[in-house]
């Protein structure tokens, strides 16, 4: 083979074409595979970029701005600090922003209710507010209305337990207040993964 032959011969299958070989239709699978490594140590190099760039953000910006620590599941009791109720147990679901609950109550003939859906937001430092709503039923299972709640989350330090804070109110089918709201507390403690 001359010179010249060898320059524009075609690499061997398997073997990778060097630059001063010129490329044809039939090259088109080993470019793609080079440029695919290619592609792939620009993607860990951006990662490890990244990586290293969200270490570098200080804790007291995570703990302030977008972290939610509130989010998991969590085992409850609801009691009322003036006894005008007697305290049930409660499964809490809490995930980006969203929040649900549903107890031991829901199932009690005097107060059946739906699962409560509500939203929840950081206010302050481990500090969240909710707000939600549940349907309220009666021994029959027709809808009497629905309740509001309000309440004030505070995370403890651990992010194991939070004590909340708040407010129910009931309505009837057409949204007029049943009495005034009724003050309750929020005792939870997270379920862990293992």
């Amino acid at each position: 083979m001359t010179k010249e032959e060898l320059s524009t011969s075609q690499a061997p299958p398997g073997e990778a074409q060097t630059l001063n070989q010129p490329t044809d239709a039939s090259m088109a699978p080993d470019r793609k595979l080079d440029r695919r490594c290619m592609l792939t140590r620009a993607g860990i190099l951006f990662g490890a970029t990244g990586v290293l760039g969200a270490l570098a953000i200080p804790a007291s910006a995570t703990e302030t701005e977008g972290a939610n620590e509130m989010d998991g599941l969590w085992q409850g009791v609801i009691s009322s600090p003036d006894n005008s109720f007697s305290s049930f147990g409660v499964y809490l679901m809490y995930g980006g922003g969203i929040w649900t609950g549903s107890g031991q109550v829901d199932l009690t003939l005097a107060a059946l209710s739906s699962t409560l859906w509500g939203a929840f937001k950081r206010i302050g430092p481990r500090q969240f507010h909710g707000v939600g709503r549940f349907w309220t039923y009666d021994a029959n299972f027709n809808p009497t209305g629905f309740a509001t709640v309000d309440q004030i989350n505070t995370l403890g330090a651990d992010g194991k337990k939070y004590h909340g804070d708040g407010a129910l109110q009931y309505f009837d089918n057409i949204g007029n207040s049943l009495g005034p709201a009724v003050a309750f507390s929020d005792d939870s403690t997270r379920v862990p993964f293992s």
